[in-house]
């Protein structure tokens, strides 16, 4: 503790002299070269302020000249920082009436303009004079507002000042712990601009605790720092308070000369720049001092403090204080209604507003909800539609799918018509030769037996006999033909079956060729197969396929009308592991762009009514799906093209 001391001691040292004149110098300097009157009153306010203490006369002259001008200008934060200042010269003077009706109206005026400097400027002037009044909690409470807002504005030196000031009233309440730490934080968070009063009052501060704690060595030589500096800085206020607090040491050392000699100093400096706080403290004391031994002059002495005290505390000053207060707290009250109204009508708009908002957003969700039940109606009816013609599509695909299955047997049955046509016109042909020879055995028989020709009759039962065997046997191959076509004509089983691709391949190719031959006489190619003899069986579905392979013939036959030597070509080959067929014509061959919908379907290159261009879709679709395999074409226009199915192989 004593090592703090001695650092704040040469702290002190340091800065006494020069630093109160060089502030005052400084202020007076930019008053006179301000180019503003916003500045000048600042500089005013400033000079007001800083007066206080050690020239309250000029403190006042310079505040009034601050206000006089505020006002004239209409500049009302200058206006509150004027009337700040003169209240804590007030204060100082013990007029605590006239300085708390100036700090309010400061007040009122800093908050209206939500000046948060002006308006700590006040709240620690109102504390101050609640100071005075022993209103501690009051003190305190102010104290502490003005502290958070000087803090948000980061100015360093009046934070420090007011922890010194929390600290005073700490001290005052005996909250000892409390007070010694807010004073030295306060004195440690000083900075150079901090003037020798403001320091001196936090020296004044530690001496006090220090007394309470009974380390009056630490409370003589804060106490005799203070009176250095408030002597070279010609601050007689300080030097009378200063020389208080001695006599309150050298009182609790017992040494009464000591005490009576620095009491009468302070009373007689006190008296002088009319402090009238330590005139009432230090006239008291003379008078407890002098009680025991000299009733004269301790009555002299308690006179003095009774007439100061009056000054202070007389029942009109009271009242007047009273009637200020009062007007205080009705301002705070209206404020209070104010802010009250203010915060239900912001609450009343804002229930409004959310009500409005409410509101919109149910009108959006209602009509969101229409357009959506719309929207479903809409998309419901588009379903229903969409669902019909699906339906309707199906239909007409079946129908289509007939139609071409209808097509294909028709074509089919031409070439089977011309088919049938050959075995039977022989069998007409041997039957009539055969009926014929009958006629002749007959009449042979009917000669004398002598002139019977028996070798003719052999020869003639000879000759009967082959035509039977020939009709026979073109009765069989029309009845295979038969058979072949209501094999294709019935409904297929979904079963595949082992089937000599060759012979199926062979069959459909002429049944194509004679069944558009049927159609068109003037219809005329060449075909020619190229089978592999080592071909083995393998599983399909004879009526599927053998469609695939009718439609693939009749195309290829229908693509060499126009050419000059039309041939259709069918192949078949062994693969690793599976067979081959294709289907060659030297035809007008394709487009790529033709080739790329060549499968596709409804997707036909025959005049309308010729084709359903459905054909090579079922055909790609029976392959594929059906059979597991690959159909694919290649074309060279104006060359021919290829049709090639892969097919895997199955084989017994």
């Amino acid at each position: 503790m004593k090592i703090l001391i001695i650092t704040l001691f040469f702290a002190l040292l340091c800065s006494i002299g020069f630093a109160q004149n060089k502030l005052i110098d400084s202020l007076s300097h930019g008053l006179n070269i301000a180019t503003s009157d916003t500045s000048r009153v600042k500089v005013l306010a400033e000079l007001c302020y800083e007066y206080r203490h050690s020239k309250p006369d000029t403190a006042i002259r310079y505040g009034q000249q601050a206000l006089d001008l505020a006002r004239r200008i209409h500049y009302s934060n200058g206006e509150a920082t004027a009337l700040s200042s003169i209240g804590f010269v007030y204060r100082g003077l013990g007029d605590l009436q006239n300085s708390l009706s100036l700090q309010q109206k400061a007040l009122a005026i800093a908050e209206q303009n939500i000046k948060s400097d002006e308006t700590a400027k006040s709240l620690f002037g109102i504390g101050a004079i609640y100071v005075d009044l022993k209103d501690y909690s009051k003190a305190l409470n102010n104290y502490k507002k003005a502290l958070s807002l000087y803090q948000l504005n980061d100015n360093k030196k009046k934070v420090a000042i007011l922890w010194v000031n929390i600290g005073d009233v700490y001290e005052k309440v005996n909250q000892l712990d409390s007070a010694l730490y807010c004073t030295q934080k306060g004195y440690q968070l000083m900075p150079s601009l901090a003037s020798i009063s403001e320091k001196s009052y936090a020296l004044r501060v530690l001496t006090k605790i220090y007394i309470k704690l009974n380390q009056l060595d630490l409370a003589i030589s804060t106490s005799r720092m203070g009176i250095k500096a408030a002597i070279d800085q010609g601050n007689i206020r300080d030097q009378g308070f200063c020389y208080y607090l001695i006599a309150e040491v050298y009182k609790a050392r017992n040494q009464i000369d000591s005490c009576i000699y620095y009491a009468k100093k302070a009373l007689y400096f006190s008296q002088i720049c009319k402090y009238r706080l330590v005139i009432i403290d230090a006239s008291t004391l003379l008078a407890e001092i002098y009680e025991p031994k000299d009733s004269k002059l301790s009555l002299y002495y308690f006179k003095i403090a009774k007439e100061t005290n009056e000054e202070i505390y007389g029942a009109k000053k009271i009242l007047d204080l009273q009637k200020t207060i009062a007007e205080e707290q009705e301002r705070q009250s209206q404020k209070e209604a104010i802010r009250i109204k203010y915060e239900t009508q912001l609450k009343q708009y804002v229930l409004l507003a959310g009500l409005a908002i409410l509101l919109l957003v149910a009108f959006f969700l209602y009509r969101n909800n229409q357009k959506e039940k719309k929207a479903k109606n809409l998309l419901q009816e588009q379903k229903d539609k969409v669902q019909s013609t699906l339906s309707t599509l199906k239909a007409t695909q079946a129908q289509l799918i007939q139609s071409e299955k209808l097509a294909s047997l028709g074509e089919l049955t031409a070439g089977i018509a011309h088919e049938i046509q050959n075995p039977l016109n022989f069998v007409n042909n041997f039957s009539e030769v055969s009926v014929e020879l009958v006629q002749e055995i007959k009449e042979e028989r009917q000669k004398p037996k002598e002139n019977q020709d028996d070798s003719l009759v052999d020869e003639i039962f000879k000759d009967i006999f082959q035509n039977l065997e020939k009709i026979t046997l073109h009765g069989k191959r029309a009845s295979s033909i038969v058979k072949g076509m209501l094999e294709h004509s019935r409904a297929s089983t979904g079963e595949k079956e082992l089937t000599d691709i060759n012979v199926l391949a062979d069959e459909y190719l002429r049944l194509s060729y004679h069944g558009l031959r049927a159609k068109d006489s003037s219809f005329n190619a060449d075909f020619k197969t190229n089978f592999d003899e080592n071909l083995p069986k393998i599983e399909v579905i004879p009526q599927d396929f053998g469609r695939v392979l009718l439609n693939l013939i009749n195309n290829a036959f229908y693509a060499t009308k126009g050419v000059k030597s039309p041939l259709v070509e069918i192949k078949t080959e062994r693969l690793e592991n599976g067979v081959t067929i294709s289907v060659k014509d030297n035809g007008s061959g394709m487009t790529e762009a033709t080739k790329a919908k060549i499968f596709q379907p409804f997707f036909t290159t025959k005049p309308t009514g010729e084709g359903t261009g459905l054909g090579l879709s079922l055909a790609y679709d029976i392959v594929t799906k059906g059979h597991g395999g690959t159909i694919e074409v290649e074309s060279v226009e104006d060359e021919g093209s290829i049709f090639l199915i892969t097919l895997p192989l199955k084989t017994v």
